[in-house]
C-alpha cells in the first residue's frame, strides 16, 4: 500500500523532472540562432530542415498557410515575425513589392542563385522587374485535370490536348453529368479563356474581357462546382471527372489514383497556359536577415531541391537538381514541360483597379448564372 507522504513525494519527484527537462530545452534552444519560415502546408519535408539545422546550426521555426490572402494580411499589417515567406508570383508578388514590403535580397549571400533556371528569372521580371527582391523556387502549370475513362466512355474521340475539352460548350456538355469543376477566382479563368479564343492571355481590355464573359456563359449550363483546395478529393472520389488543376495539386492525385487502379491524367493544353510561381522572400521587417539569406541559400542546393521536389512532385527552379531526379520523374511533362512547351506558358500580368473590379463583377455574375446585357 503506497502512504500519502509516499505518493507526495513522487508527484514532487516527477514535477522536478519535467521542470529540469523544460529548463534543459529552454536553456539549450535560448541562444540558438533561428529563421522564421512562413509557407504553405506540406511544402518542404522535416528532414530538410532537420538537415538545415544540422549544417549551419540555425533552427528553422516554420508556420504554415493554406492561401495567398492570408500571408497577404499578415505581411501588410506588419511586424510579422518571419524572415522568409513563399508568396505567389501574380498578383501577390507583385503587389506586395510595390508596397515596399520586402527587402532587396543580397545575392552575394546566395551562391546558389546562379544555378537558377533563366527562363524563370525571366518570367518573374513581370512583377519583380530587376529580380532584386524575390528568389523563384516552386513553379508550375494550370492545365486540365480529368478521369480519362469516365470521359473517353462519354465522348470517345474528345480533343484530350486542348482547352476545347473544357471551354467548347458542344464538347464540355457531354461531361455535365459527371462534374465539371472550375477554379474559384476570376484571375484563374478569364486569361486562359481569352487564350482558348485567340486573344491574349494578359489582354488588359474591356472588350476582350466582354468577349470571355459571353464565351463562358455558354458553358455555365455544365459547370457543376467551383473548387480549388478540394480538387484532388474530388477526383479521387469521382464527384468530378474534368477539372481545371494546377499542377501540383493534380500530380498528388494522380500518384494516389494508380494505387487504386483510376486513370487520371493532368495535361498542358497545346494553346498553351499559365504559369505559376512561388518565390522564396525576405520581409523588409524580418529579424533575422542574414539567416534568412543561408536559408534560401540552402534550399537553392541542387540535392536539396531534388529532395523537396520529390517530396511535392513539383518543379523547383535549381536547373542542376535534375541530375539528383529519376529518370522517370524527369521525363514527365506535365510536371517538367519540354521546351517547346515552355516558350507557350505566361505569367499573369497585375491589371489595373477598373479592370479587376469589372471581372470581379462579371464572375460574380456568371457564378450565379446571372445573365447580363453587353
Amino acid at each position: 500500500m503506497i502512504t500519502q507522504q509516499t505518493r507526495n513525494f513522487i508527484t514532487r519527484t516527477v514535477l522536478l523532472i519535467a521542470l529540469a527537462a523544460s529548463l534543459f530545452f529552454y536553456m539549450r534552444y535560448e541562444n540558438t540562432p533561428v529563421v522564421n519560415v512562413y509557407n504553405w502546408y506540406s511544402m518542404i519535408p522535416k528532414d530538410v530542415l532537420d538537415d538545415f539545422y544540422k549544417e549551419t546550426g540555425i533552427r528553422v521555426v516554420i508556420d504554415y498557410y493554406d492561401n495567398n490572402d492570408v500571408l497577404s494580411a499578415k505581411l501588410f499589417a506588419g511586424n510579422s515575425g518571419y524572415d522568409v515567406v513563399f508568396p505567389s508570383a501574380s498578383p501577390y508578388l507583385g503587389n506586395q513589392i510595390k508596397a515596399g514590403i520586402y527587402q532587396k535580397i543580397n545575392k552575394a549571400l546566395i551562391p546558389n542563385y546562379s544555378d537558377l533556371e533563366p527562363i524563370l528569372i525571366e518570367q518573374i521580371r513581370v512583377v519583380d522587374p530587376g529580380n532584386e527582391y524575390s528568389v523563384p523556387y516552386f513553379w508550375g502549370t494550370l492545365g486540365i485535370a480529368f478521369n480519362e475513362d469516365m470521359i473517353k466512355a462519354r465522348l470517345p474521340h474528345a480533343p484530350l490536348d486542348s482547352y476545347a475539352l473544357l471551354f467548347n460548350p458542344e464538347i464540355v456538355k457531354h461531361f455535365k453529368d459527371c462534374g465539371v469543376t472550375l477554379l474559384e477566382e476570376s484571375i484563374d479563368v478569364y486569361p486562359l479563356v481569352l487564350l482558348y479564343l485567340g486573344k491574349d492571355l494578359k489582354s488588359s481590355s474591356i472588350d476582350d474581357l466582354i468577349t470571355a464573359q459571353r464565351h463562358l456563359m455558354q458553358i455555365r449550363p455544365f459547370i457543376r462546382r467551383f473548387s480549388s483546395s478540394r480538387i484532388v478529393g474530388e477526383l479521387m472520389n469521382g464527384e468530378t471527372c474534368l477539372a481545371q488543376a494546377w499542377s501540383g495539386d493534380t500530380q498528388i492525385a494522380i500518384r494516389e489514383a494508380k494505387k487504386l487502379g483510376k486513370n487520371l491524367r493532368y495535361i498542358i493544353p497545346k494553346e498553351g497556359t499559365t504559369l505559376w510561381i512561388d518565390s522564396m522572400v525576405i520581409p523588409k521587417d524580418a529579424p533575422n536577415p542574414l539567416n534568412a539569406h543561408t536559408f534560401i541559400n540552402f534550399m537553392l542546393r541542387p540535392d536539396i531541391v531534388a529532395r523537396v521536389s520529390l517530396f511535392t512532385l513539383l518543379a523547383t527552379a535549381t536547373e542542376k537538381s535534375h541530375k539528383y531526379l529519376p529518370q522517370d520523374f524527369k521525363d514527365d511533362e506535365s510536371v517538367f514541360p519540354n521546351p517547346e512547351v515552355m516558350k507557350k506558358l505566361q505569367l499573369d500580368q497585375d491589371q489595373d483597379l477598373e479592370y479587376e473590379r469589372e471581372r470581379n463583377r462579371m464572375w460574380t455574375n456568371f457564378r450565379l448564372n446571372r445573365h447580363e446585357s453587353y
